[in-house]
């Protein structure tokens, strides 16, 4: 597996320890959010452990950058496939994002990373079986 560095390989670990998860929606989960230090830093308004639920208005928030998006929206994506709103309010009104696409996410320095995410959250279609 390759990390971007060794704070994202010590992030991935640590948060999957403390979830006490080993299935590939947490490991792609916290793989992908530990990508970015903002992702790292700010991982607890991306996704509620406690609850085990996700955070879509975390895309909402100051802190983060047209890149950070795209590593909370490839998150957000691998936990739940279904998703395509930035919002709650998005959800509720059924406004679809436009801003999921793979030219949108992956036109970003980090794309080699975000295969890595893939082949984590769905091994068995992937050469990568981790």
């Amino acid at each position: 597996m390759k990390f971007v560095d060794d704070e994202h390989e010590k992030f991935y670990y640590q948060k999957l320890n403390e979830s006490k998860a080993s299935d590939v929606y947490y490991k792609a989960l916290f793989y992908t959010i530990g990508i970015a230090e903002s992702t790292r830093e700010h991982c607890d308004e991306i996704f509620n452990l406690e609850k085990r639920e996700i955070n879509l208005d975390s895309l909402q928030k100051g802190w983060q950058t047209g890149t950070s998006m795209k590593v909370t929206r490839l998150a957000l994506n691998l936990w739940n496939h279904n998703l395509m709103y930035d919002s709650e309010d998005d959800l509720e009104n059924e406004k679809l994002s436009e801003h999921y696409g793979v030219s949108e996410i992956f036109c970003c320095s980090y794309a080699p990373f975000f295969y890595e995410a893939i082949k984590i959250r769905y091994p068995e279609y992937t050469d990568g079986h981790i």
